[in-house]
């Protein structure tokens, strides 16, 4: 591990939002947006490509651009019910009608339900969302095939599988958040081979310098300031500017262009190791969790090689509540992620109210190594224990 996260006092915290180190910004030369060329996004094989402030906006643009390109197209669009409810409000704002198709437990569609959806909707659209680092549609991908055929457009997203192959090849809209893989204040993408939306996209320079703000204090929290009272000040000031700039990002009806210093990093940034990294994390923590019975994979063998390079290390608890607390005393920050909103809550199927009541996050990111790992896994063994 490297010798700048070490801590005297208690652990380092793992998880959470990502830190920046404030002497990064002081580096940054001016760099124009237009020639950011992302390896990761390269691989779905799209000619146009737009770098947007956030993956929400992202999915506004696409909807932009496909009542352009569409303009007779039905505005309806057929979506999985287990789904972050950030991805329905562009959905609502751009007057489109919603309707939501069934998962299982392991976040797969039910493909026979699904097509008799299309039969009776009619849709214009499909949203898919192959899950943690999982091509959860990868025995489905045939059937894209054959309703886009019929004239219905597929949208994937691919913010928790941004480092997968062989996803995002069949849809006409792909999209994804880039600031929830990378230290960057901001940045989504939308990739397609028709024609995009959004040629004078422009950033918002008040939602990167707040972003900055509160991303540089965690960094000064995490490498200066933490076990002081000075500290903790900080951090409850960088948690709540994190929580109002993403209920700001919810209420944001624009559509902005990633900001300059973000392209910056993001054109320095060795994504190979990136996911290599993740990949290691991943494999680790998959095999050191087979045993336990409070703490459960959600996936088995699609992380059995050692490739998945998820966005977190999902797993199902027994009791989430009692597992996030405990590792939260233990400064281990898993997520929930999603929360039903008010546009699915009421169409839930048994297996889509056990994941939404279940699911923690694992985090696995870049940030960390195997030290890292082997903690959380410690973690969980004591729980595992007092259980």
């Amino acid at each position: 591990m490297d010798d700048s996260r070490k801590d005297t006092g208690r652990h380092m915290e793992i998880g959470s939002i990502y830190e920046i180190d404030p002497g990064l910004f002081d580096s940054q030369s001016v760099f124009c947006t237009q020639t950011l060329c992302l390896k990761g996004i390269q691989k779905y094989h799209k000619k146009n490509i737009r770098y947007t402030q956030s993956g929400r906006e992202a999915i506004a643009l696409a909807l932009e651009s496909f009542g352009k390109n569409h303009p007779d197209a039905p505005k309806r669009c057929l979506l999985p019910a287990y789904m972050c409810d950030t991805v329905f409000f562009p959905f609502e704002r751009a007057g489109w009608e919603m309707q939501f198709y069934h998962l299982n437990r392991n976040m797969r569609a039910d493909i026979d339900e699904l097509g008799r959806m299309v039969e009776q909707i009619r849709p214009g659209m499909i949203f898919i969302h192959p899950y943690y680092g999982a091509d959860t549609w990868k025995s489905a991908r045939p059937f894209l095939s054959g309703w886009r055929e019929r004239g219905i457009r597929i949208m994937e997203d691919v913010s928790q599988s941004y480092y997968l192959d062989n996803v995002g090849l069949e849809a006409d809209y792909c999209v994804g958040s880039l600031r929830k893989w990378y230290a960057v204040t901001d940045g989504g993408f939308l990739a397609s081979d028709e024609m995009l939306a959004g040629e004078e996209l422009v950033p918002n320079k008040e939602f990167v310098e707040k972003r900055r703000e509160l991303l540089t204090e965690k960094w000064t929290y995490l490498h200066e300031k933490r076990g002081t009272q000075e500290g903790q000040a900080l951090k409850a000031d960088y948690l709540k500017k994190n929580r109002e700039m993403e209920d700001w990002l919810d209420d944001y009806a624009g559509i902005s262009a990633i900001s300059e210093v973000s392209a910056s990093v993001l054109s320095r940034v060795d994504e190979e190791t990136c996911k290599r990294r993740r990949q290691e994390n991943c494999a680790y923590l998959h095999s050191h969790l087979q045993d336990k019975t409070q703490v459960v994979s959600v996936f088995d063998k699609e992380y059995e090689h050692g490739k998945a390079a998820s966005l977190y290390y999902p797993v199902y608890a027994a009791d989430r509540d009692s597992l996030q607390d405990f590792l939260k005393y233990h400064d281990v920050y898993a997520p929930t992620l999603w929360l039903a909103g008010k546009e699915n809550a009421g169409c839930l199927s048994e297996e889509e109210e056990y994941i939404f009541g279940h699911i923690l996050a694992l985090p696995i990111d870049q940030r960390y190594g195997e030290a890292e790992m082997r903690r959380i896994v410690e973690v969980l063994e004591q729980y595992e224990r007092d259980r």
